[in-house]
């Protein structure tokens, strides 16, 4: 890849207290992603592969290492809250395993509103939703409320809303758990498109490998610690 990675992740350890005992729930885990690099996050239940994700999205800060974005630290327990909050608002995007569509509002309205917090003019922020509906196939279901759509158009609308402010990270979460099959590899191919097209560096933790080849490098967790990294085709 070229250039450095978006998103690095050094040494990084989470500690849990738990009554008189303590938790470990990442041992001292690096990686990195570049621009365009679709990754998958692997491993059994328990291995830390949600505890991964939250420290890479700065939503919990690790007990040890950093957190690196385009080379800067950006990692810390003392951070101000609502600048990381606007911080992961303009360069990360989150898709999760449930769609967390709000019932009442069209998938379009979805969409928008991502951007509407961010101060976009609403107007501006509708055209730009539709733009990103219309391009995953969603275009004649903008004004459709969530109970309307699919399971998998309601992920679409959710990777949509998740695409609004043109993240350079995104990172998602069993995102084909709740689809068969077929829909499963769809997903996954619409996250390969869009890391070619976009250039978007994009992290997923699944268990769900029958898409292993859209996927450029594999990485395998247990037990908190990295046990095996290989690319496409290995």
């Amino acid at each position: 890849m070229n250039g450095g990675p978006v998103l690095a992740v050094r040494d990084a350890t989470r500690r849990y207290a738990s009554g008189d005992t303590v938790v470990t729930a990442l041992d001292g885990v690096s990686f990195e992603v570049h621009a365009g690099e679709l990754v998958a996050v692997v491993g059994p239940s328990g291995s830390g592969k949600s505890t991964l994700l939250l420290i890479a999205g700065l939503l919990e800060p690790p007990s040890a290492g950093d957190v690196r974005f385009h080379g800067a630290r950006v990692s810390d327990p003392g951070a101000d809250l609502d600048r990381l909050r606007d911080f992961r608002r303009r360069n990360i995007g989150f898709v999760f395993q449930k769609a967390n569509l709000i019932p009442f509002l069209t998938a379009g309205e979805n969409v928008a509103l991502a951007m509407e917090i961010d101060d976009v003019p609403p107007r501006d922020a509708r055209r730009h939703a539709e733009r990103l509906l219309d391009g995953l196939g969603l275009g004649s279901r903008v004004g459709n409320l969530p109970t309307r759509l699919s399971g998998g158009e309601q992920q679409r609308v959710a990777i949509a809303r998740a695409l609004a402010n043109d993240p350079a990270l995104l990172l998602v979460d069993e995102p084909t758990a709740a689809l068969d099959g077929r829909r499963g590899r769809q997903v996954i191919g619409l996250f390969r498109r869009i890391a070619d097209e976009r250039g978007a560096a994009i992290v997923v933790v699944t268990h769900d490998l029958r898409a292993a080849d859209h996927f450029d490098r594999t990485i395998e967790l247990i037990d908190g610690r990295i046990v095996d990294e290989r690319g496409r085709g290995g």
